[in-house]
């Protein structure tokens, strides 16, 4: 059986996605080792891996403060500042692991360039879309809005990148687009039906294998005993968006009398108390076991987290997408250009999003049943690309030709 290290980030968009990746690889028998920040080691754990902690250089809070803002010069730059520190720790670290494929999220600059300084067989796995800047844009409000960040960015931004040529040049990942991070097969977690579209993809290292998604591997619970025979709407903004109490307040003001029964999430270990007057068809809850309640509802109101967007297609729940940034809104254009959902962009661009707009958005999606029709076909799709089993299948063949060239 095979030796295989995942290095991963600390962000649940991006540990969740691969948790059943990780699960199925240890059912079949392989040994997997995760390397994230402490605070996910019960999460990682919990799927029957061993964990390993990253030193202190790139926090939980400090990547969502970044990705929240979806600010991509101050992103890089995070990103580039933590991978010094992180590719020492793995070029110390990772020959003792005796591995026989290094799998890294398509974020971690240290896992490719760790790949290809220590000769590692590798798999790259990305939990977001591939962004090419002109071809993917929303609109020239997007491009004005990169264009203003970048330039205050720059410097620290050439400074970072000439600190990380003590690696050596061969091994810094000089590629276009620069993110997903490459390795000898980049497996793309969604389907090819729903990603934009791209002639990148006409490269066989690229393999589309769907989300990774297993109830099992998630830890939250909910007691569904609280929900009755209404329709179910759920609201969540994600893990990084949850601070956005007036949206979250217009919601409850707009759907105070709405003939559904409405579940909100209002963030992970935040004080569900901090809401002045909850409607009596409202639920409250910090964190729900999101899958679980996906299968029940007959509307998401989300934020558009591509995480969010898979599973909410997986169990063939049209939606309402309210993106927070431009990634997000990127993410929501796809749904909406497949029939699955209405996007109401105001958030994006700053402007107050109105109770009469996202009213009518619901009673237009629940009322409509081509929406639902749009989301069960594009969630079929997912389901065909092959999910975390086809995902752990691309890893061992990678695997085997490692001990192949061993022996």
């Amino acid at each position: 059986m095979a030796k295989i290290v995942v290095l991963s980030i600390p962000a649940y968009g991006h540990i969740n996605p691969v948790l059943p990746i990780i699960a199925e690889l240890i059912r079949r028998g392989h040994e997997v080792v995760v390397y994230n920040e402490p605070i996910f080691e019960e999460l990682i754990r919990a799927t029957g891996a061993g964990f390993v902690a990253y030193p202190p250089a790139m926090r939980l809070q400090d990547l969502a403060r970044v990705l929240a803002d979806g600010n991509l010069i101050a992103t890089l730059n995070l990103f580039l500042t933590a991978t010094g520190p992180l590719l020492d720790f793995c070029l110390t670290r990772l020959p003792a692991e005796h591995l026989d494929v290094l799998v890294f999220d398509g974020t971690c600059l240290w896992g490719q360039m760790a790949a290809k300084r220590l000769g590692f067989k590798s798999v790259s796995t990305s939990p977001f879309f591939v962004f090419e800047l002109m071809r993917h844009l929303t609109g020239r409000a997007e491009l004005w809005g990169h264009a203003r960040n970048f330039l205050p960015g720059l410097p620290r931004l050439v400074w970072n990148i000439i600190r990380l040529m003590r690696f050596g040049p061969r091994n810094y990942p000089l590629q276009w687009p620069a993110f997903p991070m490459r390795g000898d097969v980049t497996l793309l977690l969604t389907s090819a039906e729903l990603h934009p579209k791209s002639p990148l993809f006409e490269d066989p290292s690229f393999v589309f294998v769907g989300p990774a998604i297993d109830p099992k591997t998630r830890l939250d619970e909910f007691d569904f005993t609280q929900l009755n025979d209404r329709p179910l709407v759920y609201i969540s903004l994600g893990t990084l968006h949850f601070s956005n109490d007036r949206f979250f307040e217009l919601c409850m003001e707009t759907f105070a009398t709405y003939p559904a029964q409405f579940l909100l999430s209002a963030g992970r270990g935040s004080d569900i108390g901090r809401f002045r007057s909850v409607p009596s068809n409202f639920i409250i809850a910090d964190a729900v076991p999101q899958l679980a309640v996906l299968e029940r509802a007959s509307l998401f109101i989300t934020h558009g987290g591509l995480n969010s967007l898979h599973e909410s297609l997986w169990f063939g729940v049209p939606m309402v997408i309210v993106p927070q940034q431009f990634e997000q809104l990127r993410n929501a254009v796809t749904a909406e250009r497949g029939g699955a959902a209405i996007v109401l962009d105001d958030e994006c661009y700053r402007r107050p999003i109105t109770g009469a707009a996202l009213s009518a958005a619901v009673a237009a999606v629940i009322g409509t049943p081509s929406f639902r029709d749009a989301a069960r076909a594009l969630g079929k799709s997912l389901h065909d690309a092959g999910g975390f089993q086809e995902a752990a299948n691309q890893i061992e063949a990678i695997a085997s030709r490692s001990a192949a060239r061993l022996h």
